[in-house]
């Protein structure tokens, strides 16, 4: 809806030239069907300047840029206008830097922000069920199943849910060293710690960060970096509390710690996938 809000403004400013055929005797003999036809033409041409300007919205879409990562991979893009995108794994991005702002679609996974600043032209960045409106700073925006994480490193962020304005009164903002969660439409502000704000953005110095998540969230966590994954084969297991520090490519340092921390077995299945069970009794017996 920006994007077309956006092209309809710019044919509003520059109309294209018109031309005008000359009148045919036809066409004056027509007069009296005039005001009939002119009111249903004049219906269409309403419905299709809208439909241009839908469409022309669409197509900046379309024209922008995209970046994205495979899994496991980081990547680091520098866009023209001076700000820097760090993809994080399977990530997906869509950039269109316009005259009068810049704007950024998140449309898988998580990246970091660091914005140059330009009063002339805000930075918005969409991501799911999010909008987000930064001058100059740094923010690390994630989508995670159905919400958008949003973790704010410098400056701060306008928030509000997808179709609603970061420039309302009402719309929250968070500044450096908070985040928020977005869902279905409500923005839950929150202020982190600095343990909170390094686990968050640990990723970019290649690790992963625990401190007493559950199981099922640290595996959940590694699987986002590696196409075999490490699936939970007992429901047991999945609440058992973690912590330690390891790198996203390295899960199995992590495999070797909780099998040595917890009764559980490793088991590497044919297709190459990691089964997590518990332990027997009798399988830690000697001999």
């Amino acid at each position: 809806m920006q994007a077309a809000w956006d092209a309809a403004e710019r044919l509003r400013a520059n109309p294209p030239p018109l031309t005008v055929a000359p009148q045919t005797n036809r066409a004056r003999a027509d007069r009296s069907h005039q005001p009939r036809r002119r009111m249903f033409f004049g219906g269409l041409a309403a419905a299709g300047l809208a439909g241009v300007a839908v469409a022309t919205g669409a197509a900046v879409w379309r024209a922008g840029q995209r970046y994205r990562t495979g899994v496991g991979e980081r990547r680091t893009v520098a866009l023209a206008d001076g700000s820097t995108v760090e993809l994080n794994t399977a990530s997906l991005i869509e950039v269109s830097l316009r005259k009068t702002s810049r704007q950024v679609r998140l449309l898988r996974g998580e990246a970091q922000f660091h914005v140059a600043h330009d009063t002339a032209r805000p930075f918005y960045v969409e991501a799911a069920s999010a909008r987000l409106r930064a001058v100059g700073t740094a923010f690390n925006v994630r989508i995670h199943n159905d919400l958008v994480e949003l973790t704010v490193t410098e400056g701060v962020v306008a928030v509000a849910p997808r179709g609603r304005s970061t420039r309302e009164a009402v719309a929250p903002h968070v500044a450096a060293g908070g985040g928020a969660v977005i869902v279905a439409g409500t923005v839950a502000p929150a202020p982190l710690g600095e343990e909170a704000l390094r686990q968050r953005t640990a990723w970019q110095q290649g690790v992963i960060e625990l401190d007493g998540e559950t199981l099922a969230q640290v595996v959940e966590e590694f699987n986002r970096y590696q196409t075999r994954p490490i699936v939970i084969g007992d429901a047991r297991l999945a609440d058992l509390r973690v912590g330690g520090r390891f790198a996203v490519n390295d899960a199995d340092k992590f495999l070797l710690a909780i099998s040595s921390s917890f009764p559980i077995d490793v088991i590497r299945t044919d297709d190459g996938r990691v089964l997590l069970t518990e332990r027997r009794a009798e399988s830690s017996a000697p001999g």
